[in-house]
């Protein structure tokens, strides 16, 4: 039985890993169109800081955390490389008296951070990975044909992970710009996280990863073009989050468009019309830190779906 997984992402690569690891046999298709998500992606895994707590993605969320240093050590042992994965996010909030020179530092430890980059590499490392865009999808009585700019492909169950692309399959996700900086050097800057309080004071994030220090991050608008108020926003950021370190030179100004749901919620299950298609997508700034959990389901998913064609 084979597997077509579309889109070579965060998601799409952690899902293939899974299903490879699984037994299955797996092929990528990936666009590698300008704007994927996880080429801007921070890296960091910290519910916490992203306000789940109360939220319908909170059990999720701490989950998937669980999951991820033995999904590292894992990725490490399969790509042959490192993920870079850390544990430990220092949030920074303001004092209890509401001013900025009475800073309330809490470290989480079982939060931590990753270099998506290297995850991807590390997912994909002897996985077949084509490259090319899906332009339809049609069932047939064996499984899926796909219509590729590489010719027809057929497998008998895609997954889609096409990020802020799904919306081209029929699925309600739209997309949403995210801009970071990524300045020179700083590799070992602990991860941390600024919270606000009542609205007000910090709410940026800086993390020192292999390829400089990253500071993010916004959420404005759909364009592909960067956005000259993000980066004076961001500018302010590194100012603010990690002064010693805010005059170091821009390295990359980086852009990725989130694929955002409806309801907030990411999309794991059957597609709604095309039967032997399992849709992993939606995860809007959450994908790093639910991949493990999405990749574990959509596994089950496409046991069951095989089960179910045979």
């Amino acid at each position: 039985m084979s597997v077509i997984v579309v889109g070579g992402g965060l998601i799409g690569s952690a899902v293939a890993f899974t299903l490879r690891d699984a037994g299955l046999e797996v092929e990528v298709l990936d666009a590698d169109l300008p704007g994927a998500a996880w080429r801007a992606a921070a890296g960091l895994l910290t519910p916490h800081g992203e306000r789940l707590h109360g939220t319908p993605l909170h059990a999720d969320a701490l989950e998937s955390l669980s999951l991820w240093p033995d999904f590292a050590r894992s990725l490490e042992a399969y790509g042959g490389q490192s993920v870079h994965f850390r544990p430990g996010v220092l949030h920074i909030g303001r004092g209890q008296g509401g001013q900025e020179s009475e800073p309330a530092h809490q470290s989480v430890p079982e939060e931590g951070s990753l270099h998506p980059p290297s995850v991807v590499r590390a997912a994909l490392a002897g996985v077949k990975v084509t490259r090319a865009r899906v332009l339809a999808l049609r069932p047939d009585t064996r499984g899926v044909r796909l219509q590729t700019e590489a010719g027809e492909r057929r497998a008998s169950l895609v997954v889609l992970a096409t990020g802020a692309w799904s919306g081209a399959f029929g699925l309600p996700v739209r997309a949403e710009q995210g801009q970071a900086l990524l300045l020179q050097g700083a590799s070992d800057h602990p991860a941390q996280y600024g919270t606000r309080r009542r609205g007000r004071g910090l709410h940026g994030y800086a993390l020192g990863r292999p390829d400089g220090l990253y500071v993010g991050a916004t959420a404005r608008g759909s364009a592909m073009q960067p956005d000259r108020w993000a980066l004076r926003w961001l500018g302010h950021m590194a100012r603010t989050t990690v002064p010693a370190h805010a005059d170091r030179p821009v390295q990359a100004e980086l852009m990725g468009l989130r694929p955002i749901t409806p309801d907030g919620l990411p999309l794991i299950a059957p597609h709604p019309a095309l039967p032997h298609v399992v849709v992993a997508t939606g995860h809007g700034r959450h994908g790093a830190l639910l991949a493990p959990l999405t990749a574990r389901r959509v596994l089950a998913l496409v046991r069951q779906t095989l089960r179910e064609a045979a």
